[in-house]
């Protein structure tokens, strides 16, 4: 059932007394071991352990199995996002994904060619971009995205696209397919360094983001793009690779200028080692920061995808990179995903046991800096609603809607049994 019945579950204090949990045993605590506990059981050990949380594997969140659902739920996400200037942050909310460009769902092709940083179409020379052609081959059951700037594919399920709430059980799919997408924006342009490599196309290698000297910058000095210490002398700036349902809202050179001028002035880069990137990371865990990628014998550089970009814009809900809530959600660990709403919907309709499981872990146990509170604010479901909307659910009144994916909601990461 969608409504599971209330029951009370009896606990030991740490003061030897008792108290009552609202409890369902459908509803269970998982440690980061994946082991599943009864609060009762959960209870017993922490009793056994003399309520030292640091003897016990710690709670990651919860198994759910209910209205035909049976899911690992992790924590929600708690911190700060900073956009790509190093300014505005939000607290435990993302972004879920690009902004005004619908996910591909079919066949396609086109062309991606821009003129290089000296106005020409050259390849292989300092920041030229090796823009190409690209192309969605459809598979039957699945997508490979081309990029042929860089000769890289991705696959991805076809059956992601678009679809109302309710009907959707692939979520894994859904994630993995926007973070295919993702990946394939990134690299739809690449930067050459004018380094060359005797490397196979599609070597990977790392991009350190440092001062002319070589050394981390400091707030307010030029960064560069360096491969294997060797200063590329191109400026540490997005590549104008985002594209939109409408080219009025491209990343252009101004903007890039602009965002590059910002992030100097605030000492943070794009690879989130800035001067300040402890308390202003702009990356989150699992998303991906500049990279070198070997293509017809030199290293072009990748950075990452800018969603939605202004160049006046302080506002966090522009100049955004990438998809945090879907890289993050992937990063947690293997197999975890954005959760859907057939998911979200029954955290909501039995908010009092999990609030019941929640207190007991917080209060009793006083695990109030790893475990957040119950969150009745809006939680992302990975279904979209249409190309550039995504489902939501309110945790507070049980409201589906569909929101620009360039709103911020908690994200609650998910996994199959």
């Amino acid at each position: 059932m969608l409504v599971l019945p209330v029951s009370t579950t009896t606990i030991t204090t740490k003061e030897n007394k008792t108290a009552a949990i609202a409890t369902n045993d459908h509803i269970k605590i998982i440690d980061e071991n994946l082991k599943q506990y009864t609060v009762k059981e959960w209870n017993d050990r922490t009793v056994t352990n003399g309520f030292d949380n640091s003897l016990s594997a710690k709670p990651i969140g919860f198994s759910l199995e209910c209205n035909d659902v049976r899911v690992n739920v992790r924590w929600p996400y708690v911190g700060k996002i900073w956009n790509c200037l190093g300014t505005s942050s939000v607290d435990n909310s993302m972004q879920h994904s690009i902004f005004e460009y619908d996910q591909r769902t079919s066949a396609g092709s086109g062309e991606d060619y821009v003129p290089s940083q000296d106005g020409n179409l050259g390849t292989n020379t300092i920041g030229s971009y090796n823009a190409a052609d690209w192309e969605i081959t459809d598979n039957g059951d699945n997508l490979t995205l081309y990029c042929g700037n860089t000769k890289q594919s991705w696959t991805m399920s076809k059956n992601c696209g678009n679809a109302n709430f309710m009907v959707a059980f692939n979520y894994k799919d859904r994630n993995d397919a926007m973070i295919a997408q993702n990946e394939w924006m990134r690299h739809r342009f690449a930067i050459c360094s004018g380094i060359q490599t005797t490397e196979s196309d599609g070597t990977l290698k790392s991009v350190e983001i440092l001062n002319a000297n070589g050394t981390q910058a400091e707030a307010g000095e030029d960064m560069y793009f360096y491969i294997d210490g060797q200063n590329t002398t191109l400026k540490a700036k997005y590549n104008l690779n985002n594209r939109h349902a409408v080219s009025s809202a491209y990343l252009t050179d101004e903007i890039a200028e602009y965002i590059y001028s910002k992030q100097v002035e605030n000492g943070i880069n794009m690879n989130d080692t800035g001067v300040n990137s402890e308390d202003k990371p702009i990356l989150v865990r699992g998303a991906k920061g500049a990279e070198a990628i070997a293509v017809n014998g030199y290293w072009y550089i990748i950075t990452p995808y800018v969603s939605r970009p202004n160049g006046t814009q302080t506002n966090f809900d522009y100049n955004i990179i990438d998809s945090p809530a879907i890289y993050y959600c992937e990063s947690v660990d293997d197999g975890v995903y954005l959760c859907g709403d057939n998911e979200l919907l029954p955290i909501w309709t039995n908010k009092n046991i999990i609030n019941g499981l929640i207190n007991y872990l917080r209060t009793y146990e006083g695990r109030t800096e790893e475990i957040p509170s119950y969150n009745s604010g809006n939680a992302w479901s990975c279904v979209r609603y249409v190309g550039n909307y995504a489902w939501y659910v309110n945790f507070g009144n049980g409201y589906c809607g569909g929101s620009g994916t360039n709103g911020r909601c908690s994200v609650w990461p998910a996994s199959a049994f």
